[in-house]
């Protein structure tokens, strides 16, 4: 065999294992773009998950349709209906209805860390490594919502976020995500606030 021919073999080598294992050159960018194009696309998502942090832990669901969610925990509830945000505690029985921010809604809805990312962040793959997950750290260029580092643990195979540890200078807060399932679009009733249901709440209106 010429080493021109030799050459051309080797080549067609690294293409060809290139091909069936596309994920392997992947950026941390790239990859955590996967991930929040899985959320972006979705018609909706069904998610339940475990929060902890400051010696807490809590489970809880959350519900979304483009651009608007619900999130269901025992110390409070949100509904976001795309314009307004409402978010009920039931320890004083009392709702409060904003127009909220960027960072009070990614605050309400911790998926919301994964598909807001963008320019605002640089991206390294983390150290820690876990078999079949793809781990990256996410530092902000700007330090405006008291984030210091997002650390995203997302499937290698169907880009689905597994875990999200947001730090802040307060501490870490960690939401493991242990179920995931994206479907068909939800009726808008599913994130209007459940007034029927806390009768007794007390509304606080700051719009």
């Amino acid at each position: 065999m010429s080493k021109k021919s030799i050459i051309i073999s080797i080549l067609s080598f690294i293409v060809f294992f290139s091909a069936i294992d596309g994920n392997a050159t992947l950026t941390p960018e790239q990859i955590a773009q996967k991930a929040a194009s899985v959320i972006s696309n979705s018609k909706s998502i069904s998610a339940a998950f475990t929060l902890s942090g400051n010696g807490r832990k809590s489970t809880g669901t959350l519900k979304s349709s483009g651009n608007k969610f619900a999130v269901i925990l025992p110390e409070v509830s949100s509904w976001y209906n795309g314009t307004f945000l409402y978010t009920y505690n039931p320890r004083i029985g009392e709702t409060t209805v904003t127009t909220p921010t960027a960072v009070e809604l990614m605050e309400s809805n911790p998926l919301l860390y994964v598909k807001g990312g963008g320019s605002q962040y640089t991206y390294k793959f983390s150290p820690v490594k876990r078999n079949g997950k793809y781990v990256i750290d996410l530092f902000p260029m700007k330090d405006k919502s008291g984030v210091k580092k997002l650390t995203f643990t997302i499937n290698s195979s169907n880009f689905h976020t597994e875990k999200i540890v947001v730090t802040t200078s307060g501490g870490a807060m960690t939401i493991d995500v242990t179920s995931f399932i994206p479907g068909a679009g939800m009726s808008d009733s599913e994130f209007e606030y459940p007034k029927l249901k806390y009768p007794k709440a007390e509304i606080i209106d700051l719009r």
